[in-house]
């Protein structure tokens, strides 16, 4: 079966650092039972993140987001089926974006400063991988 890829955006519920802990505790647990690897960058309450594995899997997990009280605003951004993964290296890698990190980083501003209604508008198809991708070679994995 072949490779899937998943992006979307979402608004976390809350700005508390318990609740992306948990996300992100939670998927280093739970996505390698089903061989599902990812990067996930945050920025001021939003959260861009990528879900690789058999597709399957990865919409079995996206409907399991898209349920979960802690996300609001969920957007899709792109499913595709690859034939590699991007990022294999993690179950679920992690980036907190600062403010420098977005002026450094034009297309990773242009990403998480639109607003829900605007993303299809705003973000052109391939930029959010291309976001998650510029910071994979510098970001800090919750996994090796």
């Amino acid at each position: 079966m072949a490779l899937f890829q998943l992006i979307y955006m979402s608004t976390l519920a809350t700005d508390e650092p318990d609740i992306l802990h948990g996300i992100l505790d939670s998927s280093v647990r739970n996505n390698p039972r089903k061989n599902i690897t990812g990067m996930m960058l945050y920025s001021e309450g939003s959260v861009l993140q990528v879900l690789e594995g058999e597709k399957d899997d990865v919409l079995e997990l996206f409907r399991v987001i898209e349920r979960d009280v802690r996300h609001s605003g969920i957007y899709l951004l792109i499913e595709s089926e690859i034939s590699t993964r991007n990022f294999s290296s993690w179950s679920m890698g992690f980036r907190r974006l600062s403010q420098a990190d977005l002026a450094k980083f034009p297309a990773a501003a242009q990403v998480f400063k639109a607003r829900t209604n605007e993303l299809a508008l705003r973000v052109q198809p391939g930029t959010a991988l291309i976001v998650l991708k510029s910071f994979v070679e510098d970001s800090m994995g919750t996994d090796s």
